[in-house]
């Protein structure tokens, strides 16, 4: 198994908490923050923020990175392995030099806001993806969350190898 790189965290741990539910949550948010409210992270010199709308008390951008949409309930639901992993977000933005993190961009249009860019950082070895939209003078957090499925693998393998193939002269 590949060796943590030493600026990440350990993750927190919900079964540590014997199944406290709100105190977890506030422990989860609490850690948001620290990393995108009182401070935030730079992404090669600059600024990374979130939707800072409010929903259901606290910004949109924690539950962008806490939550996954539930096709049964038909709505947004916490994922725990997004809530443990909470800690990961800002030093995989910061360290988008190191080995262990991969970077590509997409573009995607949207019909509501048009042509954005999207820089993935993939921590492949750890199945962790952080997912920016690229602005003229910031970085917005779009989301965060665990890589689970081999397809999933795949096809960001595909992306990112598509990506590095345009690049390179």
């Amino acid at each position: 198994m590949t060796s943590e790189p030493p600026w990440l965290p350990k993750e927190l741990c919900y079964a540590e908490y014997g199944g406290d539910w709100d105190k977890f949550i506030a422990d989860v948010y609490r850690v948001f923050e620290d990393d995108f409210i009182k401070t935030r992270p730079v992404y090669k010199s600059f600024p990374v923020n979130h939707d800072s709308r409010i929903e259901h008390g606290r910004e949109a951008g924690f539950w962008h990175i806490v939550e996954i949409q539930d096709a049964v309930a038909g709505s947004r639901i916490p994922d725990l392995r997004r809530c443990e992993h909470i800690p990961w977000p800002k030093p995989i933005i910061e360290n988008p030099n190191d080995i262990a993190v991969s970077i590509w961009e997409t573009e995607i249009k949207k019909p509501k806001y048009g042509r954005q860019i999207r820089v993935i950082l993939w921590l492949e070895n750890f199945d962790y993806i952080v997912v920016l939209r690229a602005r003229p003078t910031e970085m917005i957090l779009i989301t965060a969350y665990c890589v689970i499925y081999e397809s999933q693998r795949n096809k960001l393998r595909k992306q990112r190898n598509e990506y590095i193939k345009q690049k390179t002269p």
